[in-house]
């Protein structure tokens, strides 16, 4: 797993990793839910806060957002000529309307909104220090442990997947639409599988022999280093929600 922003020294990486999942969940849960801009672009403005205070390399954090720039771009493309609401403007056969192109602009900045909270509050955490902080806030421990392992391994399995096609490659096979290459891809699926079940076992074998008895077991100290003034921050966070909580019901109810 990538976690270039993981041993930045900043205020950010001071909180305890609890706290901030628990901050990252209920600023993206009110965000997503938020029916007017407001409450967005106000999340907005708080997640490029802390990616400023996460000391994130700018360069990096615009390579992230450049994926979800492309998943955007494919919105804008056919959100703004649907709906029933008042027509804008007529390119051609196709109608520009008023509830499309506000539906699009919505979701755009509830995407970089959420996204930016989560770059600067969770993945600037190592992948066992999500876990335990999953863990701490309730969440049951295999699948606390099963997202732990997966966000682990992905990258591993991706480079087994390179090897493979790599080792295809050259042999001289050249993917096309024949029965050739899908049983070749057929092949590599399965042996991937495979190599991914054979290192399963070997990762288990070596955590069980580290004292491994399927719970996520912090250390005292780290736990107190992690917990130990953090109540500032924490009632910083906790501030935020509620004053992102309050924009919301204060929309909802008119009062802007």
């Amino acid at each position: 797993m990538n976690e270039a922003f993981a041993d930045i020294d900043s205020p950010i990486h001071q909180i305890a990793p609890t706290v901030r999942v628990a901050a990252a969940f209920a600023l993206s849960l009110v965000t997503a839910l938020a029916a007017s801009p407001a409450v967005p672009v106000a999340a907005l403005g708080l997640g490029s806060c802390f990616v400023l205070l996460a000391r994130l390399p700018l360069g990096s954090v615009a390579r992230r957002l450049l994926p979800l720039c492309l998943f955007l771009l494919i919105l804008w493309l056919v959100l703004p000529f649907t709906g029933e609401g008042p027509v804008l403007k007529a390119l051609g056969p196709l109608t520009v309307k008023g509830d499309g192109l506000d539906l699009a602009f919505l979701i755009s900045l509830k995407s970089f909104s959420i996204l930016l909270i989560l770059m600067a509050l969770v993945s600037t955490m190592h992948t066992f220090d999500l876990g335990h902080a999953l863990n701490a806030l309730g969440m049951p421990v295999k699948l606390a442990f099963l997202i732990v392992m997966s966000a682990r391994y992905i990258a591993v399995i991706e480079r087994e997947y390179r090897k493979l096609r790599n080792a295809a490659r050259m042999r001289g096979f050249q993917p096309d639409t024949s029965l050739h290459s899908y049983r070749t891809f057929a092949h590599m699926a399965a042996m991937l599988l495979v190599r991914s079940h054979l290192r399963a076992k070997r990762v288990y074998s070596a955590m069980v022999l580290r004292g491994f008895d399927g719970r996520f077991s912090l250390p005292a100290a780290r736990r107190s280093r992690g917990l130990a003034g953090c109540l500032p921050q924490a009632a910083c966070m906790a501030g935020c929600v509620a004053a992102l909580v309050g924009l919301d019901v204060a929309v909802r109810w008119g009062a802007f």
